[in-house]
């Protein structure tokens, strides 16, 4: 790939910027020329804008499923630090390929909102169809494809040994590679597409030579397209024994640094709700929704998307378990400087701070 250089606090611009068309140019050739549209990052293509809270389950609804969920997410965290916790970074093994290996249980407020958008209107209808109330994800230090397949593997063994079923896969990729030819779409890929078909083969070969009656497929989408340029792996597992599938993804670890910002922009510019910690960044978004702003809200959008071009195109970070400042893409759009992602890194790690030293 293509790499910045980042030394200290100067970078070395990744992107050519024509000042005239207001087009933005990777040194891999990828052109934006026209603002994004909203992005959907996650199983399934559907409207993430929350527009109404009128459908879906109440807080104590939402309370309830998430108490649920949290026995298996203990099952979740065990099974992924006995299969990948050797490969996590330390202080002894900075090289190691893993940076974090970070696990969730969906919040009460997160679960009420998204059973909103998908309609889902009672504690039985979440359980069956919100694939994601558990959750975990593999941030890698060294991104690079033939690191992440050797890390894969790791899989392998599980699925054979009927440790872990396999029943999704999803291959995030930025929607500006969507004409381009295969080469070109898969620049940005963590995994070869032959690989996760390989996993794909695997799974259904074990289902095929089991006893059970049913010979469910894989469902792999090999090229799922965000209108963000957000690029990870997202898988579906199930344990053995429940009913209920948890989401697993794998990206760098320098688009996770950029996507734990923009999940808060996320929230903010699509009417959901932000802890009250965030006030401050809020305060600032926020106005971009406000009439008359759209212009400068649409080159903000196309901001964020060539952002995670640039991350993803990043060398790894060799001295990785020293945390080091998030450097993302400087401002080059015609909007307010305040709106630079650093500038609103910083506001975000402040809130941060002042939430800590409270507590």
């Amino acid at each position: 790939m293509n790499i910045s250089q980042i030394i200290g606090f100067r970078l070395t611009p990744q992107y050519k910027t024509n000042q005239n068309t207001n087009q933005s140019e990777s040194k891999l050739g990828l052109k934006m020329q026209s603002p994004l549209k909203q992005d959907t990052v996650c199983f399934g293509a559907t409207e993430k804008m929350l527009t109404s809270r009128t459908y879906g389950i109440s807080l104590s609804v939402a309370r309830a499923v998430s108490k649920s969920a949290e026995p298996m997410q203990e099952k979740v965290r065990k099974f992924l630090n006995d299969i990948f916790g050797d490969l996590l970074v330390t202080e002894l093994n900075p090289m190691n390929p893993i940076y974090a290996i970070k696990d969730r249980v969906k919040t009460p407020g997160s679960i009420c909102e998204k059973s909103a958008t998908r309609q889902l209107n009672s504690k039985s209808e979440v359980l069956d169809f919100m694939t994601d109330l558990n959750g975990a994800k593999i941030v890698m230090r060294d991104a690079r494809k033939k690191v992440v397949e050797k890390v894969l593997t790791r899989l392998i063994k599980p699925i054979e040994k009927g440790e872990i079923e396999l029943l999704e896969i999803e291959n995030k990729r930025p929607i500006v590679t969507k004409n381009l030819k295969r080469t070109k779409k898969e620049q940005y890929d963590y995994a070869s597409i032959e690989f996760l078909q390989k996993l794909q083969r695997l799974q259904e070969e074990k289902w095929v030579n089991s006893e059970t009656k049913e010979k469910p497929l894989v469902r792999f989408d090999m090229s799922d397209y965000t209108n963000i340029n957000y690029t990870a792996i997202h898988f579906l597992l199930r344990l053995p024994g429940e009913s209920r599938p948890f989401e697993l993804m794998l990206m760098g670890k320098d688009v996770d640094a950029l996507k734990n910002l923009d999940d808060k922009l996320f929230k903010i510019l699509n009417n959901k709700n932000v802890d009250k910690k965030y006030k401050p960044l809020v305060d600032v978004v926020s106005k971009l929704k406000e009439p008359g702003n759209k212009p400068i809200l649409d080159k903000f959008n196309q901001y964020r998307g060539e952002a995670f071009l640039f991350e993803r195109e990043k060398e790894p970070n060799t001295y990785a378990y020293n945390e080091v400042y998030d450097y993302f893409l400087p401002l080059r759009l015609n909007i307010p400087p305040i709106y630079d992602l650093n500038n609103l890194n910083r506001i975000m790690r402040e809130c941060e701070n002042v939430s800590k030293k409270i507590k």
